[in-house]
């Protein structure tokens, strides 16, 4: 049977097609423009390419699946026709070279694209339009394939052979089939129900060995060699995350809050707390915190709050009695530095320190 297959038409139509889509797109852009309406991230956008760039990938891959359908199509068609004249001379050199005259005089009949320069409206339902057309293309090249495996089949038939899955699933398990049974059927006999002399699966015994090799690789590096045990792990670990959250707030002092705030204890933080006191808060409060145009921040009255949160706050965001809000000139970072300071003060009391002002706080704390 003699197949022809008619390039000139095939190709017109591709060609209508596409003059569609270009039509179809340019329209659709002009719409999109014209609405006021916000629309979506356009698909160009999101494979971070231009409109124009979009529309030249789309336009040469369909125009690729067309060159690929071609030569497919010529290629069956001489194909049929040469075995039709010369099934008795045919062999498989002479097949691929048929194979290959056929289908690179039609590969390499296209010019590449050249780029233009101007700019393409590419819409998201032109691409989804040409995204469908390059699926039918596809299908079509599976189905000539098809064809054209059936045409050397009838030339070269093959003996069927099991699957790949078949095969691996059969080296798996080893098994004997059924038929052969009886000749590994042993003597054992337990009230009518025998034994089989079957081979470990392959799957089991290669995994038992494996399980061996890992524990005596196992003892040799955590308990011979010196490897980290869980428990070690676990300890540098949670070193490691402490350290990476400490660091995480020095990077990000803002995150500080009265809500948050710790009161610190080690001396590099109450040296640097003591440096900001001295340098923003000792002309109000005086040296050592006795208190001068502000109140004694060293006994146990307290107008705003004596503890950490309230101490920071009040230094954050100020007072009423003329306390400024320091936040504007202190992060969060080095205001909790200050407040820790101020809390561990030593007691100054009248005469040497002013007399106190608001509640008691330990008193209050008791109540």
């Amino acid at each position: 049977m003699k197949t022809h297959f008619n390039i000139k038409g095939f190709l017109t139509v591709i060609g209508t097609l596409f003059l569609s889509v270009i039509s179809f797109s340019q329209d659709a852009a002009e719409a999109v423009s014209a609405a006021p309406v916000a629309q979506e991230i356009p698909m160009y956008e999101k494979f971070g390419l231009t409109s124009t760039e979009l529309f030249i990938l789309m336009v040469s891959f369909t125009i690729l699946l067309v060159i690929v359908v071609v030569s497919i199509s010529s290629s069956t068609s001489k194909i049929a026709d040469y075995t039709a004249k010369n099934k008795s001379k045919i062999n498989g050199k002479g097949l691929l070279l048929i194979l290959g005259l056929m289908v690179a005089p039609s590969a390499f009949s296209a010019e590449p694209l050249e780029r233009p320069t101007f700019e393409i409206p590419f819409t998201d339902t032109a691409f989804w339009i040409v995204l469908s057309f390059d699926i039918i293309l596809i299908m079509i090249i599976l189905y000539m394939v098809g064809i054209m495996n059936g045409l050397l089949y009838a030339i070269y038939p093959k003996k069927p052979r099991k699957s790949i899955w078949k095969r691996w699933q059969k080296s798996l398990v080893d098994a004997t089939p059924i038929e052969s049974e009886a000749s590994i059927l042993m003597d054992h006999d337990y009230d009518g129900i025998k034994e089989l002399d079957n081979n470990l699966p392959p799957w089991w015994k290669y995994g038992f060995y494996v399980t061996i090799v890992w524990a005596v690789g196992y003892l040799a590096y955590y308990h011979l060699l010196g490897g980290v045990l869980q428990e070690e792990e676990y300890l540098i670990e949670m070193a490691e995350g402490e350290a990476a959250v400490a660091q995480y707030k020095l990077d990000h002092p803002e995150l500080v809050t009265a809500d948050n705030v710790e009161q610190l204890t080690d001396a590099q933080s109450i040296s640097k707390g003591r440096s900001i006191f001295t340098e923003f808060c000792v002309t109000c409060h005086m040296e050592g915190g006795a208190g001068g145009a502000g109140p004694n921040l060293t006994d146990n009255y307290w107008i705003y709050g004596g503890d950490i949160k309230g101490v920071f706050k009040t230094i954050s965001e100020g007072a009423d009695n003329g306390m400024k809000a320091w936040n504007t000139q202190l992060n969060g970072l080095e205001i909790q530095a200050v407040a820790s300071y101020v809390m561990q003060l030593d007691p100054i009391l009248p005469p040497l320190g002013q007399e106190p002002k608001g509640d008691n706080f330990i008193e209050k704390i008791i109540e």
